[in-house]
């Protein structure tokens, strides 16, 4: 048992699987997620306090005013401005290890409430090649059909996830050029032997691999 538990970033740019994996991780092991707030709007099979906690601008804003966030990201999409943002009543140390998908902002302003020991980046390294072949199938789904926005996240990306940033806070880092299964095996690597956060009972004891639908969230 560890002397405390961990909070676990997931970080990589728009398309390298961190969402994808975010969602298998919670099943496989003892970790519960970081719910953010945002303000964007509900897509169609998302559920309150599932994916997100959806508020408005409004609220958003007094909570920031208030310092009831660890931190916020804001982004001006095609839609308009964006939010996200993670509450610090969310998250209870004492009782929980933790797990989000972030960016290397937001891991930054945890540091500023958190100390390293506790805080754990993943880095979700790919071929940019390979990483925008997989955000255009993924837009090509019919709720979504926007290639503006996902080429204006590709090329932000291309500014926001340096190797400067790799560089100046050493993240475990996973390769997902490959299948799943390798990539599954390396946070399970991560997880169990190095953190020691425990595997689920019921997960499957010969593979971490399990079939399942893989989710394709930006």
């Amino acid at each position: 048992m560890k002397d405390f538990h961990k909070i676990v970033f997931f970080i990589g740019p728009s398309g390298s699987g961190k969402d994808t994996f975010f969602y298998q991780t919670l099943k496989n092991y003892k970790i519960k997620p970081i719910i953010l707030l945002t303000t964007r709007p509900k897509r169609d099979g998302e559920m309150e306090g599932r994916e997100y906690y959806f508020i408005n601008q409004e609220r958003m804003d007094l909570l920031e005013k208030r310092n009831q966030l660890i931190e916020r990201r804001n982004y001006n999409t095609q839609y308009g401005l964006w939010s996200y943002a993670t509450g610090k009543q969310q998250i209870l140390l004492e009782s929980h290890s933790y797990l989000t998908p972030n960016t290397w902002e937001g891991y930054e302003k945890f540091l500023k409430c958190y100390s390293k020991e506790v805080l754990v980046p993943i880095y979700f390294e790919l071929d940019d090649g390979i990483r925008l072949t997989r955000c255009l199938e993924r837009e090509k789904q019919p709720e979504n059909r926007n290639y503006a926005e996902m080429c204006r996240r590709f090329l932000a990306d291309s500014i926001d996830f340096t190797k400067e940033k790799i560089e100046i806070h050493k993240p475990f880092i996973v390769e997902n050029n490959g299948s799943k299964e390798a990539t599954l095996e390396q946070i399970d690597n991560i997880l169990v032997r190095k953190l020691g956060i425990e595997p689920q009972k019921n997960r499957n004891s010969n593979s971490v691999f399990f079939n399942f639908h893989f989710l394709l969230l930006p």
